[in-house]
């Protein structure tokens, strides 16, 4: 039976402090099944014999046994993957691929093709890898791409040295960021293009950028972890944007040569 069950059937035996021990666990559930009875006791401003005799009229030995059932029901309460989770994962994988697969990216090849100078930014841990495959990656297309690292200070003296002719490629999950919509107003005002990537979704930094890569992120909680976003996606996109690089870049060749 859950608590909140218990406590309206044995509402009747509680008095005016053990209806505000309640009111404070219900509304602090997580953090009362970590704290001590002398923590608790301290939080409600009664005593600790209060706090036992609460559990008692629930008819609970203590306040050990109101802390495991606590426990228990926030294990509960959290969701579980299961297949279901799996595969609409991988289903936005399939989708993801396959809109790359149809998706004409020529004004962003374009773009990479005719630059003087490339800059990659990601804006925080992981974006900052998808920065470095950025860099790793198109080395086979002989394109050499200078990565930025930290935030403001470095940003600022990259856009001291930017110049007509110069790409900036920004990598960011919500494209909320503050620093990094402040950079692309910075990039804005000395006109230096932006190929965005980020989450499919609209935000400051896609309408602030020329050309825009989105990626589907897929949420994932379990009773271990309340929320993992996927981050494949961005590695994948990075890949097919080479080969989608590599076969433009052919064309472009032949055509000067012709």
């Amino acid at each position: 039976m859950a608590i909140e069950d218990v406590v309206k059937m044995n509402y009747n035996k509680l008095n005016e402090n053990d209806i505000y021990i309640w009111n404070y666990i219900e509304s602090h559930r997580e953090e009362c099944c970590q704290c001590t009875i002398e923590e608790l006791a301290k939080n409600c401003n009664v005593s600790r014999t209060t706090i036992l005799r609460f559990a008692k009229k629930l008819s609970m030995e203590g306040f050990s046994e109101l802390k495991i059932h606590l426990k228990l029901e926030q294990k509960k309460s959290r969701p579980r993957a299961d297949k279901n989770t799996i595969k609409t994962v991988c289903d936005d994988y399939r989708k993801k691929i396959d809109e790359m697969e149809k998706t004409d990216y020529s004004d962003i090849c374009k773009r990479i093709y005719e630059a003087k100078r490339i800059f990659v930014y990601g804006s925080g841990a992981v974006q900052s890898f998808v920065a470095k495959e950025f860099k790793r990656a198109f080395l086979s297309a002989k394109v050499c791409m200078y990565q930025i690292e930290g935030l403001e200070a470095e940003q600022e003296l990259i856009a001291n040295v930017l110049q007509e002719g110069d790409l900036v490629i920004i990598v960011s999950l919500t494209g909320e960021s503050g620093h990094v919509v402040n950079f692309a107003k910075i990039l804005n005002m000395k006109g230096i293009p932006i190929i965005a990537m980020t989450k499919l979704k609209n935000n400051t930094l896609a309408q602030m950028s020329d050309e825009c890569i989105y990626i589907n992120t897929s949420n994932v909680a379990t009773t271990h972890i309340e929320n993992y976003e996927t981050t494949t996606l961005f590695f994948m996109v990075v890949e097919l944007l080479l080969i989608k690089y590599l076969i433009y870049q052919e064309k472009r060749c032949e055509r000067y040569i012709d």
